[in-house]
């Protein structure tokens, strides 16, 4: 089944070394619980994805992604229905995403022989490179899949840090 997966500059070197092995799946916003998983979309066009708000620009990249039909492949409008809080599901569903029912979660690896086409969204070109180094201060490094773990720890961690500093702030910073 060929799905797509949206992603910046930053991110193609480290995909073409270890393909699609992390992606945060909330399960419990209250409790900072989530599984790993990539995260996929029938949409050809990144608006509506929740891509927003990240250092990089996270709809740069279109990839097309040959992803086996197997258990690990879930629509996420049904994994979500059996494996999230009720709260959880309220709050990600009136966020800044509004194609939820054209997601898809894989709860495995995608490694990038399965990544069937490449494309950047502001030009329409197929990107035939796009494995290639780039400068390293575009350059976040890839996970393996054997690091996925630690990665979602490390994630967990800093969102829990700047919600900490967040709530932490004076709510009225006068003068």
């Amino acid at each position: 089944m060929i799905l797509y997966h949206f992603t910046s500059a930053a991110h193609l070197h480290g995909i073409s070394k270890f393909g699609l092995t992390v992606g945060d799946v909330v399960t419990d916003i209250d409790t900072f619980k989530g599984k790993i998983g990539v995260w996929l979309t029938t949409s050809e066009t990144p608006e509506g994805h929740g891509l927003e708000g990240s250092m990089v620009d996270k709809s740069e990249f279109r990839l097309a992604v040959d992803v086996p039909e197997n258990k690990l492949l879930w629509k996420w409008s049904d994994w979500a229905r059996e494996n999230l809080s009720l709260r959880t599901r309220i709050l990600l569903d009136t966020g800044d995403v509004d194609r939820s029912e054209d997601f898809y979660v894989y709860f495995g690896w995608l490694p990038a022989e399965r990544i069937m086409q490449v494309t950047s969204t502001k030009t329409g070109r197929t990107e035939t490179d796009w494995g290639r180094e780039r400068p390293d201060s575009l350059l976040v490094p890839g996970v393996p899949f054997g690091k996925r773990y630690e990665w979602q720890k490390r994630t967990l961690r800093n969102v829990h840090e700047v919600l900490t500093l967040m709530t932490a702030q004076p709510s009225g910073l006068a003068n």
